[in-house]
C-alpha cells in the first residue's frame, strides 16, 4: 500500500494509528502531503515513503512506479518504487517536478514537459541513474561525497557519476544537477534532492569530446588519425562468457568464497589539450575560429601539429595520419589509456607513508594526504610508452592536484619523510572536469590538461629516470573499467585480462583487497593478485624508457600458505627461458616475532633469507642489505605501511622484494614474465603485488639506492 492511500485511510480511522503515524512522519493534520522538513530527522520511514509523500517529488514517484529493475521488457520484475521501499542502503538523487519538466522540455525540443511522453528506455535511464544501491555498505551522507571525481559506487545503470564541490560550496553532479536538499536520512538510506535530472552522457568518449567547444583541435586529431573510431567500441564486451566457471571460489580454506566477475567492460581514459593550450603554448598552433566559435582551418591545424610532433616522434609517414608510425598518430596515442579511470582513482591511496586511510578500506579518505602517490601506465598505439601520473602529497592552492610526467626530488634519506624538496619537471596539471561540459562518457573519461603532452627526451631521461615501481593492477585495465579496483574481492575467468596470456586451464585468478578495519595487510596500495591451483600464467609487462641493464623485481609477502613457482622472462611469450631456481614463497614462519630477533629465532630461514632489523650504524645496515641482495632479495620499501599497522614494509621480515632477473632491456620491445607452479598442491597461493624496474646506475651506483 502506498503511503498516500495509507494517509487517506488514517483520516477516517483509528486515532491511535493516526497518532503513531503522526509521530513517525511529524504530521500536524490529515493530508496527502508530508512536509519535507519534518521527515529529515525521521529514520523509520523508507526512502520510498518519503518520495511518495512529498508533493514536489510526485512526478519522480510516479516515474519509479512505472520503471522496473532489470530488463524493462520483463513484466515480472519489481518496480523501482518497490525496490527502494525494501531492505538495503540506497543513495537517491531525487529530481523534483520542475527538474523533470525542464528535462523533458529539452529532450523533446520544447514540444512537451510531460514525462509520460518519454520512451520507456529514457524513463528507465533517468530513473536508474538517480539511485545508487550500496548493498551492505552505508549510503552516502553529503559528508561522504568526494569533492572532485566520481562516487565510488555506480548507479543502477552502472554509471559512475561525476561530482565536484563548486566555489559556492555546493555539490554539482554530472555538471548539471546541484544538490539543493541534502541529507534526508531515512531508514534505508539517504535522499539528496537535486535541481536537474541526472542523465549521464550516452556518447562514447570520442563523440563526447567532440561536443565540447574548447576541444575542437583535439577532436580533429582523433578523427583524422582514426582513433575516434577505435575508441567507439561498446562498453560491455559482448564476447565475454563465464561458461564452465563456478559462481564463486575460495582462495583460502578459512575464508569465504569470493564471487566470479560475470561481466567485462571496456573503456578508455584520455588526457587532452584544450584549444587554448594548443594556441598559447610553445607550439603556437595558428587556429582560426568563426563568430560562432567553430574551427575554420582544420587542415592547416593538423599540418601544424604534425610539424611540431615530428620534432619529437620523427617524420615517418607524414601526411598519412592513420598510420601508427605517423607523428600525429603517435602524439595522440600517448594521450590514451586502455581502461576507464575516474579522476579520484587515477592513483590509489591506501597505506602510503604517513597517510591514514580511515576505518573503511573500500573508501579511503581523500581529504588529507601525506606524500606523493603515483603509478605508471602504458599508453596505447603501436609504440608502447610509459606515462607517470602523480598526485601531490601537499596542498597546492587548497587542493591536492594530479600531474602527468612530473619529476621531483624527495627527502628520501634513512631518516627522511619523503616530502618534495624540488620539482625538476613540472609536467601537465590535470583538470578533473571540463567546465560546463561533462567529461564522463559511457565508455570512459577525458581530462583537460594545461600543457602539451609528449614523450620526449625530458620524459625519458628525467621523469622516468631511476627506479620504476608499478602496481600489478596497472597491467589490468579491465579492473579499473569495471570499477573493481579497491572495491571488491573477486575471482576471474582465465580469459578476463588481456595482459594475462597463456593461462593454463587449472589456474585460478583472484584479486584481493584488505577486507576490513583491523586487518593487517602488507600490500602496496592495499591490494594484490593471487594465483592458485596448478597455475601457469604469463604477464605482458610495461616497456622500459631507455636501453640498459635492469633488475626486474617483484614485491612479495611470504608465509606458510604460499606456493612455489618457476619464473620465466623474455620477449617471446610462447618460448620464455627460465630465470633462476623455482621461487618458494613458503620460506617464512608464521607470526611476526622476527621484528626484533629474527636472526636468532629463525636460523633456518635466516640461512635462506638473511633479513635483520635496521641498526643505528650505517655500515651494519649496508652489510645487511648486501647479504640480502646476495641471496636475491631486498627489504620492502619504507614508502608504505601495512594497512592497520604503522610499521613500514621495510620493517616487516615477510614483506620483501625478490630480484627476479637482471637483464639488458630496450624501449620499443615487449617483455613477458611467466609463473608456472612447481608444486602439485592445488591450494598453494602465489602472491603478486607490484613490480620494479631498477636500472644498474641506481642499484650499482656510487650512492646506495634509497630505502623508499
Amino acid at each position: 500500500m502506498n503511503s498516500t492511500l495509507f494517509l487517506r485511510k488514517l483520516c477516517s480511522g483509528a486515532a491511535f494509528v493516526l497518532l503513531l503515524f503522526g509521530t513517525l512522519f511529524g504530521l500536524n493534520s490529515c493530508k496527502d502531503e508530508v512536509d519535507a522538513s519534518n521527515l529529515v530527522t525521521k529514520t523509520e520511514a523508507t526512502v520510498w515513503d518519503y518520495i511518495d509523500s512529498v508533493a514536489i517529488y510526485s512526478d519522480y514517484a510516479a516515474l519509479l512506479r512505472e520503471t522496473h529493475t532489470g530488463d524493462t521488457a520483463d513484466a515480472n520484475s519489481s518496480s523501482l518504487a518497490s525496490f527502494v521501499s525494501g531492505y538495503g542502503n540506497f543513495t537517491v538523487l531525487a529530481p523534483d517536478n520542475e527538474a523533470i519538466a525542464n528535462y523533458v522540455m529539452e529532450a523533446t525540443g520544447g514540444a512537451t514537459s510531460d514525462w509520460h511522453q518519454l520512451s520507456a528506455e529514457d524513463k528507465q535511464y533517468i530513473a536508474e541513474n538517480s539511485i545508487i544501491d550500496h548493498g551492505d555498505e552505508p549510503a552516502y551522507a553529503q559528508a561522504d561525497f568526494p569533492t572532485t571525481g566520481t562516487f565510488s559506487l555506480g548507479t543502477l545503470d552502472n554509471r559512475l557519476l561525476t561530482i565536484e564541490l563548486t566555489d559556492d560550496n555546493q555539490f554539482l553532479i554530472e555538471g548539471t544537477a546541484h544538490v539543493v536538499r541534502p541529507d534526508i536520512k531515512l531508514k534505508n538510506g539517504y535522499i539528496h534532492g537535486v535541481d536537474a535530472v541526472i542523465a549521464p552522457s550516452q556518447s562514447t568518449i570520442a563523440d563526447l569530446i567532440a561536443t565540447a567547444d574548447n576541444m575542437q583541435i583535439f577532436t580533429v586529431l582523433l578523427q583524422r588519425t582514426g582513433w575516434a573510431d577505435s575508441l567507439s567500441i561498446p562498453y560491455e564486451d559482448p564476447n565475454f562468457s563465464t561458461d564452465g566457471y563456478p559462481e564463486s571460489a575460495k582462495y583460502q580454506y578459512n575464508q569465504d568464497a569470493v564471487p566470479l566477475v560475470d561481466e567485462r567492460y571496456r573503456g578508455f581514459t584520455i588526457f587532452a589539450e584544450t584549444d587554448s593550450v594548443f594556441v598559447n603554448s610553445d607550439w603556437a598552433i595558428a587556429a582560426s575560429f568563426d563568430e560562432a566559435g567553430e574551427l575554420t582551418n582544420p587542415d592547416e591545424v593538423i599540418a601544424q601539429v604534425e610539424r611540431q610532433a615530428a620534432a619529437v616522434y620523427g617524420s615517418a609517414n607524414t601526411g598519412d595520419y592513420t598510420n601508427p608510425d605517423n607523428p600525429v598518430n603517435r602524439f595522440v596515442a600517448y594521450h590514451l589509456l586502455d581502461g576507464s579511470m575516474a579522476y579520484n582513482k587515477l592513483v590509489m591511496h591506501m597505506n602510503e607513508f604517513g597517510y591514514s586511510a580511515g576505518t573503511d578500506p573500500f573508501n579511503p579518505q581523500l581529504n588529507t594526504f601525506s606524500v606523493d602517490v603515483w603509478d605508471y601506465y602504458t599508453t596505447m598505439g603501436k609504440t608502447r610508452c610509459l606515462l607517470k601520473v602523480t598526485q601531490n602529497g601537499d596542498l597546492e592552492d587548497g587542493v591536492y592536484p594530479i600531474y602527468l610526467n612530473t619529476a621531483r626530488e624527495y627527502n628520501n634519506g634513512r631518516d627522511g619523510n619523503y616530502k618534495v624538496t624540488a620539482i625538476t619537471v613540472r609536467g601537465q596539471k590535470i583538470s578533473a572536469t571540463n567546465g560546463k561540459f561533462t567529461n564522463g562518457a559511457v565508455n570512459g573519461f577525458y581530462y583537460p590538461i594545461d600543457g602539451i603532452l609528449v614523450y620526449d627526451e625530458t620524459v625519458r631521461d628525467k621523469v622516468l629516470r631511476g627506479r620504476i615501481r608499478f602496481d600489478i593492477t596497472s597491467l589490468c585495465p579491465e579492473l579499473w573499467t569495471g570499477n573493481l579496483r579497491g572495491r571488491t574481492r573477486n575471482y576471474f575467468t582465465n580469459e578476463y585480462f588481456k595482459n594475462l596470456i597463456n593461462v593454463a586451464e587449472d589456474t585460478k585468478i583472484f584479486y584481493l583487497k584488505v577486507w576490513q578495519n583491523g586487518d593487517v595487510w602488507y600490500d602496496y596500495q592495499g591490494d594484490e593478485y593471487m594465483l592458485q591451483g596448478i597455475f601457469d600464467v604469463t604477464f605482458r609487462l610495461p616497456p622500459v624508457p631507455t636501453a640498459g641493464t635492469y633488475e626486474v623485481r617483484m614485491g612479495v609477502s611470504n608465509n606458510t600458505l604460499r606456493g612455489m613457482a618457476q619464473v620465466y622472462f623474455g620477449e617471446n611469450p610462447n618460448n620464455l627461458p627460465p630465470v633462476g631456481l623455482p621461487y618458494d614463497l613458503r620460506v617464512n614462519p608464521s607470526g611476526y616475532a622476527g621484528f626484533t630477533d629474527y636472526k636468532e629465532s629463525n636460523p633456518e630461514v635466516y640461512a635462506v633469507i638473511p633479513w635483520e632489523t635496521d641498526k643505528d650504524d650505517e655500515d651494519e645496515n649496508r652489510t645487511i642489505e648486501k647479504n640480502l641482495r646476495n641471496a636475491g632479495y631486498l627489504k620492502g620499501p619504507q614508502y608504505f605501511n601495512g594497512y592497520g599497522n604503522t610499521t613500514p614494509a621495510r620493517g616487516n621480515y615477510a614483506c620483501l622484494r625478490r630480484i627476479v632477473t637482471t637483464q639488458h632491456m630496450e624501449p620499443g620491445k615487449t617483455y613477458y614474465i611467466r609463473y608456472k607452479t612447481a608444486l602439485e598442491a592445488t591450494d598453494g597461493q602465489f602472491f603478486m603485488d607490484y613490480f620494479e624496474y631498477c636500472p644498474s646506475y641506481i642499484y650499482n651506483g656510487a650512492e646506495p639506492e634509497d630505502i623508499w
